[in-house]
């Protein structure tokens, strides 16, 4: 009876592995995706790619780099003064601020010269004494002279009195003697006088030394206070704040830069007079010619191009920057059309320029020419073999994108793609 009960068991569990495995085997055949059409070889699809010589102009282009820089600018620089070779700025309005005519702009350490001007004050009060006390000491002189002329006056009156007596009442040396007194006061009364007429004419010269002073300590303060207030600046007009370079530390000047005489420390652009200053490495320089046309963008305002022409283009190489020893020459490129409120000074451009190296010329696409291990050039043209021909070709122009060949093909001529594309 046990054995007929587990005969149906056994059956049922073989009966069941047997669905489980045929739905497995159906569930992995529903699942496995189609297989993938082979993809065509790329040297089978580079074949069916042909192309024929054509008459085209070969353009090329090629980039520089520049600067936005205004043409007309006031520019603010270190002040020339008499009694300092360097200047340390202490205050600078922030930069890219907009600051009005009269407004704070720089300033410079004017502590060396507050002290200088003290010490000329002091000259000048000094002088000013010293002419008082020479005028009363001229004063006091005089009037000892004009007493010593009334005295002798009064000499003179008494030897005439004397000399008047009759010589026959006196003795004859008494006689000799008042004649000779009254000599003596006619002399003393002409010497006093002289020395009076003397001072009289030496005492504006006297006058004039100690004014001299006076007038030196007055224009020496003057100096000195004429160079404290070129330390002290205001915005000549209205404008945008931008720093100048300081060479000795390859950076913009900022405020404690003790810096020297004549260097551009703020500049006040006029933003409707935007240029780009372009820098051209003497390589490129041939490219280009004055009244060229380009197209520029901004890297700070990626997007919006901009149209331009040369103006002007430098004949001498200078340093690209102060701490530079690379030389570059300088285009300016005049925008068509300046957006003030999009272009702003110190912002970089990107110039690009489009040359015309061939006109009318038998071209080709760059990618269907080769340069084999020699050095040659050379083209694949297809023939009614499975294998193209390699032709060798002189070519000429290269540009962006197609080739000048100058010899070795026809019109007629079908190229294929070249598996190693030559690139300049």
């Amino acid at each position: 009876m046990l054995r007929e009960i587990q005969i149906p068991r056994v059956a049922k569990i073989a009966s069941l592995a047997v669905l489980l495995l045929v739905g497995s085997t159906v569930y992995g055949q529903n699942s496995e995706k189609p297989a993938a059409t082979p993809a065509k070889k790329p040297e089978a699809a580079a074949k069916e790619q042909t192309v024929k010589p054509s008459q085209s102009d070969v353009f090329r282009k090629f980039f520089i780099t520049g600067e936005l820089r205004a043409a007309n600018a006031v520019q603010i620089s270190v002040p020339r003064i008499r009694s300092s070779f360097a200047s340390v700025v202490t205050y600078l309005a922030p930069e890219g601020s907009q600051v009005k005519q009269g407004e704070r702009l720089v300033e410079f350490d004017s502590s060396t010269l507050t002290s200088q001007r003290s010490e000329y004050e002091r000259r000048l009060d000094e002088s000013k004494l010293t002419i008082e006390k020479t005028k009363a000491d001229l004063e006091a002189q005089r009037c000892d002279l004009l007493n010593a002329v009334a005295q002798a006056e009064a000499n003179l009156k008494v030897a005439g009195l004397y000399a008047k007596t009759p010589a026959e009442l006196l003795a004859a040396n008494t006689f000799q003697k008042y004649q000779l007194d009254l000599e003596r006061a006619q002399l003393a009364l002409t010497k006093a006088k002289e020395q009076l007429d003397n001072f009289d004419k030496s005492r504006p010269t006297q006058m004039a030394l100690v004014e001299i002073n006076r007038a030196q300590a007055e224009i020496d303060l003057k100096k000195i206070e004429g160079d404290v207030a070129l330390l002290f600046i205001a915005a000549p007009q209205d404008g945008i704040v931008i720093y100048g370079d300081n060479w000795a530390s390859n950076r913009k000047i900022q405020v404690g830069d003790n810096i020297f005489p004549g260097m551009p420390v703020v500049e006040l652009p006029d933003l409707s007079s935007m240029q780009v200053i372009g820098l051209v490495y003497d390589t490129e320089l041939s490219l280009l010619s004055k009244g060229m046309r380009c197209t520029f963008s901004l890297d700070a305002a990626p997007g919006p191009t901009y149209q331009g022409v040369i103006l002007s283009l430098t004949s001498v190489a200078s340093r690209k920057g102060f701490a530079s020893q690379q030389k570059v020459f300088r285009a300016v490129i005049q925008p068509d059309k300046v957006d003030p409120t999009a272009m702003k000074p110190g912002m970089t451009a990107r110039v690009m320029f489009g040359i015309k190296l061939a006109d009318k010329a038998t071209t080709i696409p760059r990618e269907y020419l080769g340069l084999d291990s020699e050095g040659r050039y050379y083209v694949l043209k297809k023939t009614g073999k499975p294998e193209a021909a390699r032709q060798i070709v002189e070519v000429g122009a290269f540009g962006d994108a197609l080739v000048e060949i100058r010899a070795g093909l026809s019109s007629n001529d079908s190229l294929m793609p070249v598996q190693k594309v030559w690139e300049e």
